[in-house]
């Protein structure tokens, strides 16, 4: 891309930086307007760590190795079962069956053995009720029951498309006699089932000549240090290349945490080789961890706060209770604005006119009005509210290469809308690190090093290589564990 009144395409390159690649890059210019060089898309610079704010949020586990980390979780005992087959007289149903009529015994096939003997069951309408007359006789990998309808109603029957393959079903309790009852319902135990991650590994470095520290640039560069989030200003380039180390650093560990893949195959291996020769391997990043548990779509151009709400509701209902139901929902700049218009759009059923909400604000006795406000949080019916925030990871044309149609990317308009509260007394989203692993930096020093002001003044100077120079190296390890991911979810466009 060129910028009206720009001269010369941009000069790039990586690696080994010399005092060549500055007179090429920069040159002499002749009679410079300013001094200060403004950052092209500083955006791009407006770093948010991830990983810090994830520690802000909640406290992070530390633990002793960097073996996988792994979690117990349970899954509820009541669910529904998919209907393989129902029959009479052990055979298929037809269209033109009765099944049940005159209180006849038929036969429902299951995949498990999930229901039990005296078990009152129920398919897609309450109208029906089945009676379970004796435990599941096993038929390959299937599990057959013998059934009755529960009526007063001789003439009642089980439609064919009430008992279609596929059709669920689910307990609704234990039914016995009033005389001389001789059995019971049985109960249903699970146990928990594993959760695994494993920790993912970055690391950088570069390698800075002896002759390049505190060496003057010819021009003054702004930035904004991702470490403090203030302005700076430095005609120097080691303090540059400080500050882009540490940002490509930031960005890198942004984009590991949020969209790293795990790589393990199927039979628990690695199949990717690192420089050394062993195995390289890499967790499931927050959105992988959510996205394949819960991913909805809305329609482009057609989000709703309702809809929204709607698709929240499913995360929460019997499952949370209503002064539970606080979601914290980090979407783009789009996002951000478009949830603003329709929450505003939601509320004119409430408040009418708008202004009645003092959306607009007077500026002068010549009643010139200012728009003022921004929608960022909405409290809903049954008790749920959503907290939205920025994350300018989705802002990132770079990453990010689908286009919306209008305007900015397509994940600007994504939703991850996530469960920040406890699972059985756990944070649901947490760091995970190794205990002393967390984030390590380190200066490999040459003959020159930025740490010695006066080498005049050293008689023996340590080094670590006879290279003129220095190298700066960051690693760091770790993980997101999202302890119930169901608890989340993404929603995005459907483009």
């Amino acid at each position: 891309m060129k910028l009206l009144l720009q001269e010369y395409q941009p000069k790039e390159w990586g690696g080994l930086t010399t005092k060549n690649h500055l007179s090429a890059a920069f040159g002499n210019l002749t009679q410079k307007a300013s001094t200060l060089t403004s950052m092209v898309f500083a955006s791009n610079y407006n770093l948010i760590d991830f990983g810090a704010y994830l520690k802000s949020i909640s406290t992070p586990i530390y633990l002793d190795s960097d073996d996988d980390f792994i979690w117990d979780l349970m899954n509820s005992e009541e669910k529904n079962v998919p209907l393989i087959e129902a029959r009479i007289d052990n055979t298929a149903i037809v269209p033109t069956d009765k099944t049940g009529f005159n209180y006849s015994r038929f036969q429902l096939v299951f995949p498990e053995a999930y229901f039990f003997d005296v078990n009152i069951i129920e398919g897609h309408k309450h109208e029906y009720q089945i009676r379970i007359l004796d435990d599941a006789r096993p038929e390959g990998s299937y599990w057959v029951y013998d059934c009755e309808l529960v009526t007063g109603d001789a003439l009642l029957f089980i439609p064919y498309e009430e008992l279609l393959p596929g059709t669920k079903f689910s307990k609704l309790y234990s039914g016995v006699e009033s005389t001389l009852s001789k059995k019971g319902g049985k109960v249903r135990y699970s146990t928990p089932f594993k959760m695994k991650n494993l920790f993912t590994r970055l690391r950088m470095e570069d390698t800075v000549p002896g002759n390049m520290i505190s060496r003057p640039m010819g021009f003054t560069i702004q930035v904004r240090d991702p470490r403090t989030n203030s302005i700076i200003k430095t005609n120097l380039w080691q303090q540059y290349r400080d500050w882009e180390f540490d940002r490509q650093y930031i960005q890198e560990k942004n984009y590991m945490l949020y969209y790293s893949r795990i790589n393990r195959a199927p039979d628990g291996t690695f199949k990717n080789k690192g420089k050394s020769g062993y195995e390289y391997s890499q967790g499931a990043g927050l959105r992988q961890q959510i996205e394949t548990s819960s991913t909805a779509f809305y329609p482009v151009r057609n989000f709703t706060i309702k809809g929204f709400l709607n698709v929240v509701l499913d995360l929460a209902t019997n499952r949370l209770p209503f002064d539970k139901r606080q979601f914290l929902v980090r979407t783009g700049e789009r996002g951000l604005i478009q949830a603003s218009e329709q929450i505003a759009k939601y509320g004119e059923q409430f408040f009418e006119p708008i202004r009645s909400v003092n959306q607009f604000i007077s500026m002068s006795s010549s009643g010139d009005a200012e728009f003022k406000g921004q929608f960022k949080s909405f409290r809903g019916p049954n008790g749920v509210v959503f907290d939205f925030m920025l994350d300018p990871i989705k802002d990132d044309p770079i990453i990010n290469k689908i286009p919306h149609p209008d305007g900015g990317t397509a994940e600007s308009y994504t939703y991850d809308i996530l469960d920040i509260g406890t699972t059985n007394g756990e944070r649901n989203i947490s760091m995970v690190y190794q205990r002393g692993m967390e984030d390590i930096k380190g200066y490999e020093p040459g003959l020159r090093n930025p740490f010695v002001a006066d080498y005049s003044m050293i008689q023996n100077n340590i080094m670590s290589n006879p290279i003129d120079g220095y190298v700066h190296h960051r690693f760091f390890m770790g993980g997101v564990k999202v302890t119930d991911p169901t608890k989340c979810l993404v929603y995005k466009c459907a483009i």
